[in-house]
């Protein structure tokens, strides 16, 4: 083939050495940047504000979730319980007690590591004895069967109200026998629901009777004293 005088032959495969090239350039830039990633730190600051700022958007989501039901069956959806995040939990527990009426009087709320489940209020023990009254076993069961699906450790812990226990034919000796009891019953009771894990129990008699010194009524300070509270802890103090 000739243009202009000059005398060109036209090669008969196209070449593809520039391939290599860009191959090359691409692994260059590859190692280039991981060597920067190796040599970078996180901003710690900066992590807590973009966690902190995901975690207010999830919580909108999760707000949506529980009212309509939906978290406890994404719960069960997971063929394995694994331990879960304390917050979510906490969401799920809400949206059950906005839809049952029998959940009313159970207090759901944090304190620091831990979930607490507190069954306080005039229905849920009379005095000196342990056995629930009214539907308690079914607000415990409602209860059990969203923490089935978890595998967090738990602990229950039975409360008396501070009056001795006198008579001679009284079922248990003393206030520390009759919390542990409580905490035994409501114990059981979340076995029977489903949860599979061990359960730590714990008889506080009127130890903790002095944290009710605000309410003035007498009547149902007694009564917020005979109590069980369930105590979820975070998902890394399982093992502790």
């Amino acid at each position: 083939m000739t243009f202009f005088g000059l005398q060109y032959e036209k090669s008969a495969d196209t070449s593809t050495a520039w391939m290599t090239s860009l191959a090359d350039l691409l692994a260059l830039l590859l190692a280039f940047f991981v060597l920067l990633f190796s040599m970078s730190e996180i901003k710690v600051d900066r992590w807590q504000t973009l966690t902190e700022t995901f975690g207010n958007k999830m919580s909108d989501v999760t707000d949506l979730v529980t009212k309509t039901g939906e978290a406890e069956k994404n719960m069960s959806m997971i063929n394995e319980p694994k331990a879960i995040d304390l917050s979510y939990l906490e969401h799920v527990l809400n949206g059950k007690k906005q839809q049952s009426e029998l959940l009313a009087n159970v207090d759901i709320f944090r304190a620091e590591d831990r979930l607490v489940i507190s069954l306080a209020g005039w229905e849920f023990f009379k005095p000196g004895t342990e056995k629930e009254s009214g539907e308690v076993a079914e607000v415990i069961g409602m209860i059990g069967n969203a923490l089935r699906h978890i595998s967090n450790r738990i602990e229950v812990y039975g409360h008396t109200d501070p009056d001795p226990i006198t008579s001679a034919t009284a079922k248990y000796p003393n206030n520390w026998a009759l919390s542990l009891a409580r905490a035994l019953s409501v114990a059981n009771e979340l076995e029977n629901s489903g949860y599979i894990y061990p359960i730590r129990v714990y008889g506080m008699a009127d130890s903790r009777f002095n944290e009710l010194i605000y309410v003035d009524d007498k009547d149902r300070k007694y009564a917020l004293a005979r109590r069980v509270d369930i105590v979820v802890r975070e998902a890394e103090g399982r093992g502790k």
